[in-house]
């Protein structure tokens, strides 16, 4: 099943390994009836799917979505992943995803992506794929729903699930980009993670089939291997596709089996392998060392992994478990917030990968001195929960917000997403909810079976099945993984959790209510001005106190309502040059809740309603920024929370102390990876030392007091200018009137930003002889190459827009040259900065992981890209295939609240969104190979690149220590 644990793994850009995948019963083929999981369930089905499966066995679900307009996903999953493969195979799943872009019977061998980018597919945000332990997944994000397009995407489809060639020497060609891969996210973080799940599923032989593989199969699977599990696993009967989009579903049907009626396997089926269930063995203790990981300790409940059918009673049972497990975590929260606690943060998940293991986990990250208290922490609040259950105010909280996210579900029904990269979207859920053998049910279903359970639901069944849960904490397992070095583990470990036992638990103190105290914030504020803005339908208003309002009503998502609050400088007022003194001063303004109520407080006052504030003080940016997102029936009390955290800001002690912690335990793993040391020396390197970016030592880290903060921040927060941007599902009367009652009310405000001159200026460093050179302490065969070029600022809005088509093309000329052609690394990137802050400074970049005794080969090779875009024309479809999928998101974009919220963000202040908004489609449309070259000269024709290596340090490796130790 999919897991919530807090341990992911992100996908790559183009093709990804993922090692928490779906692994349903259906995904391993013994599903008997071969059709959905409503089939068999006394739940509803949402009405808007419409399922099917061929007479080859191929299944289907098929949804009419048109958020935003004009566009469709295309899933295809293939029940298959790790888990099937041979000893001698491993990695095959995940090498063959790799082959699908590698040739075909009707598409040429480095065609298809060439393919899918005239047709306005951009590379990696569009075209992707996946292999986990149980499934592989190929996706398809289509900018436009003409026959065309459709037509090519299940076409491609078609060629992927059937008709891969699996050339010999294609095969050769990838290994050595697969090798690349595989060490490229071979961290010392990702080894602590496989080591952490090794030990919960000791005995099921889950961390033997990790999708990456190992370095022997990889560099030596024949082309017989391939085609085995390809014929064997890649079959109709092992397929789902799901279609959703803005197309009426009866077309959608029609092209699915137009394209897939006709397949029939050409050989046997090869058999879904079933892993052996995890070993159970109460009070077992584990052991992950090394110097550079974060320091965390867990304890579990571990049982035997029951499946069970989707049903009303399971979801109930299901709703019972998870009240319980939020209960717990907000006590967790409580005590970080009240500073009672030993711990950084804590919090309880369900742990089941692969049906090995049903585990229930407390985990709780500290400082590596004091994991033992940690580990005390977690033990006494479980049993704490287990021995005296929880209040019905703690129940009624924690079933407040689940109600408010059922209701949230209903009211955004019909413009949530068709796909999207961080918000629910359909085609992933479509997806889930097959694999997981999950019946996809309607938002209003579910919040109907929502108030039917609670309705029924005791504080006595909570506490019930919390207990039922945690069967077995008597002798829970418990695992440390930790910088601090310990001589015997098994010793040391069992002895701390022995003391916690000996420390009785008392009941808990009973919450007192409590009331928001900022509702009041004088006279309304008078409308100074107003101003109609026709060509984003919005407008400009500001108010007697020189508080401005940017505003534009939307339905593009329904009930939805997005402000950004901008106040002062920000960044460019700081009182001197210093990152530590920004990140202390976001710190405390985003955790410390405000002056008359802790964060927690706020927990509990917004219950059960869609409000909430994150205060950013972010680099490059010139204002402190409020943002939150809301609701029209909650809108009043976000107002009155936003314009809180600027009339009553709070600097606590206590988040102070907990953040000086959190960098004491962080700081030592800054040097894990070449990333981490990227992330520390690369900002301050390229911008000449300028010390507001990348970090210095720790002691630099813990200088800053919270009185440098007060008199950097105060004075903008009381006088500083204020620009508000709400975007959404509002009407403008209202919003006028609610900012009229709150940030209108305040005290007059500055008209003006100020100049801050000194920090405005940014510069490129001096080329130096040879690279610049750092070093890291993690896995030995890993190392980073980064070029950087100088490059044009933002004072022609043209010239961003024609450094992203540069980027584009650059990126993938990296990509054919770098990983196709030379076969040394996976995933090059490219990138680029630009701002309008800053004269006379930008810079573009390439980034490369590879291994160490390459490194100069690779900046050879970078450096050659960049003088050869420079020097020669740059062919008229790749141009073409760079820029077509920037202008075909344009249409996307203009019906995304977010993209509305950058437009007007500085509408009455720089103006600079609304310049590049007015531009934007046509300078795109207009655009020309020319303008790219004469970009492309400008940037790498200049010979002023500048390198830096991130190398591993000499003999300073660290081996990772792993014990499983049992009784």
């Amino acid at each position: 099943m999919r897991q919530k644990s807090r341990l992911r793994f992100a996908p790559a850009l183009f093709a990804a390994f993922s090692l928490f995948a779906v692994s349903p019963a259906m995904a391993k083929g013994d599903d008997s009836n071969g059709g959905f999981a409503h089939d068999a369930s006394d739940l509803k089905p949402d009405s808007r799917v419409v399922y099917g499966t061929l007479e080859n066995g191929l299944r289907y679900a098929v949804m009419k979505n048109s958020t935003p307009s004009g566009v469709a996903a295309v899933r295809m999953r293939i029940a298959t992943g790790s888990l099937n493969e041979t000893k001698e195979q491993r990695g095959i799943a995940h090498f063959l995803e790799h082959m699908a872009f590698n040739g075909s019977k009707n598409v040429a061998e480095g065609e298809m992506i060439k393919r899918l980018e005239r047709y306005g597919l951009a590379f990696g945000a569009d075209t992707n794929a996946s292999t986990g332990f149980s499934q592989t997944t190929y996706k398809l994000n289509l900018p436009t729903v003409g026959d065309d397009i459709l037509n090519e995407a299940f076409f491609l489809m078609r060629e992927t699930a059937e008709n891969l060639t699996l050339d010999e020497e294609a095969i050769e060609r990838e290994r050595g980009v697969i090798a690349s891969e595989k060490r490229s996210r071979d961290s010392i973080n990702f080894r602590a993670l496989i080591a952490n799940m090794g030990f919960l599923t000791e005995g099921s032989g889950l961390t033997n089939r990790l999708p990456i593989g190992v370095d022997e199969t990889i560099a030596t699977m024949p082309r017989s291997e391939f085609v085995k599990y390809y014929r064997g696993y890649y079959r109709p009967e092992n397929t789902f596709i799901a279609f959703i989009g803005d197309v009426e579903t009866d077309l959608a049907i029609e092209k699915i089996k137009a394209y897939f009626s006709d397949w029939r396997p050409k050989t046997k089926a090869l058999p879904q392998v079933k892993l052996s269930p995890a070993d159970i063995v109460p009070g077992k203790i584990g052991y992950h060392h090394h110097d550079e990981i974060l320091t965390f300790v867990s304890l579990g409940s571990l049982q035997p992994y029951v499946k069970w059918p989707d049903n009303k009673a399971r979801r109930k049972e299901g709703l019972l478990r998870a009240l319980g497990a939020q209960i717990v975590n907000r006590r967790l929260d409580r005590m970080i917030d009240t500073g009672e606690a030993d711990f950084l943060n804590g919090s309880i998940s369900r742990y089941a990968p692969e049906d090995t293991v049903d585990a229930w986990i407390i985990r709780l990250r500290s400082g590596p001195d004091n994991w033992k208290e940690a580990l005390a922490a977690g033990d006494q609040e479980i049993r704490r929960a287990l021995a005296y259950g929880f209040s019905q105010v703690e129940l009624d909280e924690v079933i407040a917000r689940q109600r408010k996210a059922q209701q949230v579900a209903v009211d955004r029904k019909g413009t949530r997403k068709t796909y999207a990269r961080l918000e629910y979207n359909y085609a992933k859920e479509l997806v889930d909810s097959f694999a997981n053998e999950r019946v996809f049910t309607s938002p209003e279903d579910s919040l109907a079976r929502f108030e039917e359970f609670v309705a029924e639901i005791a504080l006595e069944d909570v506490e019930r099945v919390f207990r039922e849960r945690w069967a077995g904490f008597e002798e829970p397992v418990v695992y440390l993984a930790t910088s601090q070095k310990i001589d015997n583990p098994e010793k040391e470990i069992r002895s701390a959790f022995l003391a916690s036992r000996q420390i009785a638990v008392s009941a808990p103190e009973n919450q007192k209510a409590i009331k928001f105290a900022y509702t009041d914030f004088g006279e309304p504020g008078r409308v100074e001005k107003e101003s109609y803005l026709a060509d984003a339908d919005a407008y400009t208003i500001t108010f007697a106190n020189n508080v401005r309002l940017n505003f534009k009503q939307t339905d593009f998502d329904a009930d939805t309502i997005g402000i950004r609050v901008r106040v002062g400088s920000g960044f460019l007022s700081m009182p001197e040059k210093s990152e530590e003194l920004r990140r202390l001063a976001e710190n405390l303004l985003s955790r410390s809740g405000v002056e008359g109520h802790s964060a927690d407080d706020l927990q509990t006052l917004f219950a059960g309603k869609n409000v909430g504030a994150r205060v950013r003080l972010r680099p490059d940016n010139d204002a402190l920024e409020v943002v939150g997102r809301t609701d029209p029936k909650d809108f009043a009390d976000q107002m009155n929370l936003m314009t809180a955290h600027i009339t009553a800001p709070a600097y606590r002690e206590q988040t102070a102390k907990r953040y000086h912690e959190k960098m004491e335990a962080w700081y030592p793993t800054h040097k894990a990876s070449p990333m981490t040391v990227a992330e520390k020396e690369l900002p301050r390197m390229i911008r000449s030392g300028d010390p507001r970016y990348g970090f210095s030592d720790l002691e630099a880290f813990l200088s800053p007091e919270i009185q440098d903060v007060r008199d950097w921040i105060d004075p903008q927060l009381q006088n500083g200018l204020i620009e508000i941007t709400i975007v959404g599902d509002i009407d403008r009367a209202s919003a006028i009137a609610e900012v009229a009652r709150t940030f209108g009310a305040l005290p007059e405000r500055a008209d003006n930003k100020g100049a801050f001159p000194e920090m405005r200026n940014l510069e490129f460093p001096s080329q130096p002889a040879e690279p610049f050179t750092y070093y890291h302490q993690g896995n030995a065969d890993q190392a980073m190459v980064r070029v950087y070029w100088p490059a044009p600022d933002a004072s022609d809005p043209k010239d961003p827009l024609r450094m992203q088509v540069l980027r584009s093309i650059f990126r993938n000329r990296l990509s054919n040259v770098l990983r196709e052609d030379m076969g040394l690394t996976y995933s090059p990137g490219a990138g680029m900065f630009v701002s309008n802050l800053y004269d006379d400074y930008g810079y573009m970049f390439a980034s490369v992981t590879a291994a160490p005794e390459k490194a100069d080969e690779v900046r050879q090779a970078i450096l050659q890209v960049g003088e050869q875009l420079a020097a020669e024309p740059i062919d008229g479809d790749v141009f073409q295939r760079a820029l077509k999928p920037i202008v075909d998101d344009i249409d996307s974009s203009l019906q995304n609240n977010g993209y509305w919220m950058s437009v007007l963000r500085d509408a009455q202040t720089s103006g600079y969104g609304m310049v590049r908004h007015r531009m934007r489609e046509s300078v795109l449309r207009e655009m020309t190979v020319k303008d790219i070259s004469v970009m492309a000269k400008r940037i790498f024709g200049a010979n002023a690149a500048v390198a830096a290596y991130i190398l591993p340090a000499p003999d300073e490796n660290d081996e990772a220590e792993v014990a499983l130790i049992s009784d």
